[in-house]
């Protein structure tokens, strides 16, 4: 299958999600010897730099006598013309002392690049969708400029109590549901059966689960059939489709 992705356009997942997700880099906000600092976390570079600049501004010691040329920094052969020792901290307590590779005119936007050479000694991985890193033991910190979609706060639906729904038949569930102007309802469906969202008077809201195999369905109460999640969080769950 050839698919031709055309300028802005985007297809499976996000184009539901999130569709008015634009790319953007992954920077982190950080400190390197101390001062404060934005840092690109590049999965594309094999290798990590400072800008000479800042290095020599936060006292870096910088051995000129080593020269590395790289590609894909501008348009034109970049050359880092020298190497030091940083000291990074990250998430305000993880800290990592390291060398890399010292070069002039990165973009003003951030003072240094980690590539591969470093993430995966350090044990970062990034989550783009979720716009994080995540550290070692799971620490989770926000990238520079993002703001986080998934959501710790999501308050489950449940069944609520035993319930039994003969073949072919649905079953109305002991839940009142009401929306709010910054809530969601996500609905999942099970093995063998699909539930439905009833409006009622106003924002209210009922539950019906409709048996859809050839038994009779029982749904113990502690079953989750839903989600409530704040403003436009999504589900980190995967199988969850939004309603109303």
């Amino acid at each position: 299958m050839t698919l031709e992705l055309q300028p802005g356009e985007s297809r499976g997942y996000w184009k539901y999600h999130v569709p008015g997700k634009h790319f953007k880099q992954a920077k982190a906000n950080s400190k390197i010897n101390n001062v404060g600092t934005v840092v690109l976390l590049d999965s594309g570079s094999e290798v990590s730099i400072i800008d000479a600049t800042f290095a020599r501004k936060v006292g870096c010691y910088i051995d000129t006598s080593q020269s590395q040329e790289c590609q894909g920094i501008g348009e034109k052969l970049y050359v880092a013309t020298g190497r030091t020792k940083i000291k990074l901290t990250l998430a305000g307590s993880l800290v990592y002392l390291y060398e890399v590779w010292v070069g002039d005119d990165l973009p003003p936007d951030y003072q240094s690049i980690l590539g591969m050479d470093f993430m995966v000694p350090a044990g970062i991985r990034l989550d783009l969708g979720d716009g994080s890193m995540c550290l070692p033991n799971e620490i989770r910190v926000m990238l520079h400029g993002r703001r986080q979609i998934f959501s710790d706060k999501a308050r489950p639906i449940c069944v609520g109590e035993h319930l039994t729904v003969g073949i072919a038949e649905s079953g109305e569930l002991p839940l009142r549901l009401r929306e709010t102007d910054n809530e969601k309802i996500w609905l999942t469906r099970g093995q063998g059966w699909v539930p439905t969202l009833i409006k009622g008077p106003g924002r209210l809201r009922y539950l019906h689960i409709t048996n859809m195999s050839d038994r009779t369905l029982i749904l113990q109460r502690d079953v989750q059939i839903g989600i409530q999640l704040s403003g436009d969080h999504v589900p980190r769950q995967p199988g969850f489709v939004s309603v109303g």
